[in-house]
């Protein structure tokens, strides 16, 4: 049904990458839609934190409905067997919170939740659509990828994952937040405004206790930047109460950034050291920014290497494996970069200049006539 040119379909969204989910919304938002968000609430298991969805997600207004699952893990832990436990639970409540809002299509953005909707989605006529954003698809979409009429990919290279006529390339949606140059926490504004060559760490929304650990006892190689250190929601290990002990007037570190104040880091940044997750890496290559990456070895498929080959191949980055990472190795790619610097920042200009424009433009485009023929 519409009214002029407003739309009053309902549309799921749902899975692990929220960047591009965030710009999916905004663009449903100027167009009428209405939008339920099928996430976690907590940001990991044995966490008491909020997930970056959760936050994000409701301070819009829009309604969250929490789904409890689980995922196949990569290694043993303490949390396996519940894990395993919670798969089919999660199903269920994803089956049962379909059927209560019959949305028109489900849209999905990956991870280990995203697969019981849309596979409950496909159970009960629903359409659905994913977007994968790495070149290695994750474990996730590859199961996803038969059950949805549609699957929108950020880079050429992940192409030959899926059927040809499945398939499009369009580029990683980002929010517009994301553009914004001047972020809307005082705090960080506060710290942007220090003078001084800004290098910006992060192990991603829920952060890394390997890359933490790292910048926490060595601290010192950074004497002459201003490091924001984005330690993550999960606080792993005790990693906030860590940070909150270093007492530097250049050292600023937080849990949880924003998306309108992590594109104001970025810009101002000189310097990224990082993991090398899917949006991480959009963002480096969008921005033109040079980095260093430490790749999450336990990443599906070799996820998270294969994304950074991306920008060591066009000569944007330098790759430091988690194996080898050191006070010393990381010392050593801080000099290289810096050193040539000029030619890294040329080549992710380069870079820069190959990416699939307006992503969500083309989402939306698909949605509309696909919902509105």
């Amino acid at each position: 049904m519409k009214k002029g040119k407003v739309f009053f379909h309902k549309i799921v969204i749902c899975g692990g990458h929220l960047t591009p989910a965030l710009a999916l919304i905004e663009a449903l938002e100027k167009k009428g839609y209405q939008i339920i968000f099928f996430g976690r609430k907590i940001a990991t298991d044995g966490s008491d934190n909020l997930s970056a969805e959760f936050r994000e997600i409701s301070k819009r207004g829009i309604p969250f409905i929490d789904i409890v699952s689980g995922r196949l893990t990569r290694k043993f832990t303490k949390y396996t067997v519940s894990s395993l436990l919670k798969i089919p639970f999660g199903f269920l409540l994803s089956l049962f919170y379909l059927a209560k809002y019959r949305p028109s299509l489900v849209v999905s953005f990956g991870g280990y939740l995203s697969t019981p909707v849309v596979f409950g989605a496909w159970l009960l006529g629903i359409d659905s659509i994913t977007h994968e954003q790495a070149v290695v698809p994750g474990f996730a979409n590859r199961i996803n990828s038969l059950f949805v009429k549609k699957i929108f990919l950020t880079w050429p290279e992940s192409q030959n994952y899926f059927p040809r006529g499945k398939r499009q390339v369009i580029g990683n949606p980002q929010p517009f937040s994301r553009s914004t140059k001047i972020p809307g926490d005082k705090k960080i504004r506060a710290f942007l405004a220090k003078k001084g060559d800004l290098i910006l760490i992060t192990g991603g929304s829920q952060g890394s206790h390997v890359i933490n650990s790292l910048i926490f006892d060595n601290v010192d190689l950074f004497d002459k930047f201003l490091v924001f250190h984005q330690t993550g929601t999960a606080n792993w290990r005790g990693d906030h109460a860590q940070a909150a002990k270093i007492k530097r007037a250049n050292y600023l570190a937080v849990d949880y950034v924003s998306p309108r104040d992590i594109g104001a880091l970025l810009t101002r940044s000189k310097l990224i050291i990082s993991r090398s997750g899917a949006n991480t890496v959009w963002d480096l290559a969008a921005l033109a920014k040079p980095a260093i990456l430490i790749p999450l070895p336990i990443s599906a498929s070799g996820e998270q290497m294969a994304n950074a080959l991306v920008l060591k191949n066009a000569q944007s980055a330098v790759i430091v494996t988690q194996k080898a990472l050191s006070r010393q190795t990381l010392k050593d790619a801080i000099d290289k970069m810096l050193k040539n610097y000029p030619l890294f920042l040329r080549s992710a200009g380069t870079l820069q200049k190959t990416l699939p424009q307006n992503s969500a433009e083309k989402l939306i485009q698909y949605i509309t006539s696909t919902l509105n023929p």
